[in-house]
Parts: structure tokens; sequence; C-alpha cells
């Protein structure tokens, strides 16, 4: 995610983002943290068994990474890893293709820059994390970390291509992720060089194409990526969280979960979870009625409904591909949760 220069930094601001990139290294920086990191590095030692929060991004990702944070059993970042998972693998040393990384892609010296950078923040050997591109790094961090447990959080498609639209045009531009090395020419869209949210493959393709297209493309990607991914390791490591479910079950979903990744309930935890169902962020509003029936919220219908209806036949035909546990109907939009044992087509 990116944050808003500051008023008196924008006028030095261009369409390489060298200010942007000055003040974010600026703002991190850290005498205490840089101190930890030295000891780490000179002392390493191994994270084990963590809990990598994966999903599309705008799937309510972070509401679950903020209830897991407060278990005492695990450290975390204070947000997402960008800095992290970048410091080897940022698009621009690639040739800018995309936020993929791919098994067979750990470098000389990174198991223990990534330890070390871990440490630096929290002294538990296991830990919770959250950044939306790890869709496209999972066989990466299993070979980072072969101990680890994935957990993918759904929601409506339809509601998650509606909100990445919404952040492509969020006003403030708080979802902007790259700088480019190519213009964009994206139709009602301003900035020149700036990405919003995963730099999928063949992304240069879509640098011309409207927002819809794009959240389409990105959400479609991510799911293709996370499927493929889930495939390739034990079903004992993949756990699958449906947001719908949460809503309707909020403490027998947390507890099924705790289970599945083997932390203790703790009170914590529930306080999380209780304050979440009080205040939901970035979740949907109504909660959802049982397996089988409508999926809640369905935002899109009443905030970009002319956008995407057009994209329904494809949302329906790459829902029911992937068999990612909702049924799409093509023509009306309606979306139904479907129980694992019934989501295949």
């Amino acid at each position: 995610m990116r944050e808003q220069l500051p008023v008196w930094a924008r006028p030095f601001d261009d369409r390489w983002g060298f200010t942007w990139r000055v003040l974010g290294w600026l703002r991190r920086l850290s005498a205490r943290r840089t101190a930890g990191f030295a000891r780490a590095l000179a002392r390493p030692h191994s994270h084990e068994r963590p809990v990598f929060i994966v999903g599309v991004a705008r799937s309510a990702t972070t509401t679950l990474f903020r209830i897991l944070r407060e278990s005492p059993e695990l450290g975390a970042l204070p947000g997402e890893g960008h800095d992290l998972w970048r410091a080897f693998h940022h698009p621009r040393y690639g040739g800018w293709q995309s936020d993929r990384v791919d098994a067979g892609a750990v470098r000389r010296f990174e198991r223990p820059f990534v330890h070390a950078y871990l440490s630096s923040y929290f002294d538990q050997p296991r830990f919770v994390e959250k950044t939306p591109e790890n869709a496209f790094r999972v066989p990466y961090l299993v070979e980072l970390f072969p101990d680890a447990h994935f957990v993918t959080v759904w929601r409506n498609p339809c509601d998650v291509i509606n909100s990445l639209i919404k952040g492509w045009r969020h006003p403030r531009g708080d979802f902007r992720s790259y700088f480019v090395p190519e213009n964009l020419a994206i139709p009602d869209y301003t900035p020149q060089r700036q990405w919003c949210f995963a730099l999928i493959e063949g992304w240069r393709e879509l640098k011309s194409s409207p927002i819809p297209e794009i959240a389409f493309a990105q959400w479609r990607a991510a799911a293709e990526a996370l499927v493929s991914a889930r495939e390739q390791l034990d079903p004992g490591r993949w756990t699958d969280i449906y947001l719908e479910d949460w809503l309707a079950a909020p403490q027998q979903e947390l507890a099924r979960l705790l289970a599945r990744v083997e932390v203790q309930d703790h009170p914590a935890l529930d306080r999380a979870l209780e304050h979440w169902i009080a205040q939901p962020a970035n979740a949907l509003p109504a909660v959802a009625s049982p397996h089988g029936g409508p999926a809640a919220g369905e935002r899109w219908q009443s905030e970009n409904q002319l956008e995407i209806r057009p994209l329904l036949p494809r949302i329906a035909a790459t829902t029911s591909s992937l068999a990612l546990g909702y049924r799409v109907d093509a023509e009306t939009g309606e979306v139904r949760r479907q129980p694992a044992a019934a989501a295949a087509p």
C-alpha cells in the first residue's frame, strides 16, 4: 500500500517516485531495529511453523491478521511485509515482469537476512504474516519455511473485484504499489506510472485497459495462483477461510482455525474477535445465510454494478473452473456459497 506524500513534499515528487522512496526510507529508520537486526545476524536463529495469511487483495485478510497477531504465541510485523519480501525479489530485479516468485529463488545470504529482519521486530519463534502479493510467492515461501501453514481468505468474487475497482480510484492513492517503468494510459486514471495492488504477469497488456478489466485480471491471477499453490501442498498445511462463514459463526470459525494452525486460544484473541464483530473492518455489512444461501453483502450491486455486470460471465466461469466455493450466476450476478464438497463444477 502506498501512503500519500505529505503536502510539503508533493511539489518534489515526480513520475519516478524518488521522493516517495526517500521519505519511506526515512520513515522506517529505527536505531532499535537496526541494532536488533545486527544482533540477529551475529547470532542467527530460525523461525518455525509460521502462519501466512494469503488471499486476493481486499478479501478481509487484514481482519484475520489483526485477530491472530493478538496471540502471545505469534510474533508479527506491524503491517504488511513489502520491505522484507521485496528486498531480494523486487519486480525491478526481474525486468518488471510481476510479483511472482517461484521455488528455487532463494539467494545466498537471504535466509539469515529474513530471519534477522523478523527478529528485529519480535522475539517469538512463530509468527503470523499478511502481505497480499504473497499469493504469488507461496512456492518461494515454502522453500524459506518448509513447515509453514497457509491460510487463504476467500470472499464473494464480485465484491472483491468491486473493492479492487474502488482501490484503484481511491482519492488519496492509498493502494498504489509500484512506479512502473512504462507509461500507463488507463481511462479515467490520472497517474502515469503508478500501478495499484499486485503487479501481475501480463500487466503491460493491461496498461491502457479500463480499471474494471484490470481488477478482474488481478482477481483471477491471484485466485489461480492460490489454487495452484494449494494443490502442491499437503492438505494439512493449508486452510481455507470464507468470509461469509466467518461472519455467520465467528467463534466457531476462529476455533477451527486455531486448531488447524496449532495455536492456543487466548483472551486477547477473543477480545480482538469481539471488537471485529462490533466494528467489522474490510468485511461484508451483513451476516451471511447458511451454506447454499445468498452470499452476504454484495456491495457491488450498489457501487459498481454497471461496470461489473459485463464481467459476470468470466467471473462465473473462473469461479466454477477453479472450484472456489461459490456459484456465480452469469446473468443475474447472484452469488451463492457452496460447501467444500459441492464446490467443484
